[in-house]
């Protein structure tokens, strides 16, 4: 008994020192697991902000490569019947074409422009042509905004509409 009443207050100190001790463990641990948890979260959020943004970049892309083929297809319509032996093509593209020639398909056929050739073209002006059959017509052409691009060809046709 003398030795509890000599260092119980050392005793009780070391104990009241272990209980604070544990407790702040206890209290860190479920801290730290709590912190964990929310860095889970925050890391799943961040991965899912991620996808989305990887799916608008993929849809970004996607729209360059179609807004591209828009932008470098072949700028001519579909070739048309006016009326007698008159034909037009309509420029379609969204870009100036530049158009060197336009010549037919068969020498045994003859070919009268009605449009200026060659000038350069804004989409929606015309091409139009006489010719006395239906036989393909090859246009010459180029980007206007490309002079050093090399000439493409490009046929079309038109029939006389049946009566």
């Amino acid at each position: 008994m003398n030795w509890i009443a000599e260092h119980g207050v050392e005793l009780a100190g070391f104990v009241l020192t272990l209980v604070v001790t544990i407790t702040g463990w206890v209290m860190e641990h479920r801290s730290s697991k709590e912190r964990d948890d929310n860095r889970r979260d925050d890391i799943d959020l961040l991965k899912s902000q991620i996808a989305a943004l990887r799916d608008q970049a993929d849809s970004l892309n996607e729209q360059t490569a179609m807004q591209r083929a828009e932008f470098d297809k072949p700028p001519f319509g579909e070739a048309e019947w006016v009326r007698g032996s008159i034909r037009r093509v309509t420029i379609t593209g969204s870009r100036r074409v530049y158009v060197e020639s336009v010549t037919l398909d068969d020498d045994s056929y003859v070919l009268r422009l009605r449009t200026k050739i060659p000038d350069s073209f804004e989409p929606s002006e015309t091409i139009e042509y006489v010719t006395n059959g239906p036989v393909p017509v090859v246009f010459s052409w180029r980007w206007d905004d490309e002079p050093n691009m090399p000439l493409k060809k490009l046929r079309r046709v038109a029939y006389k509409p049946e009566q």
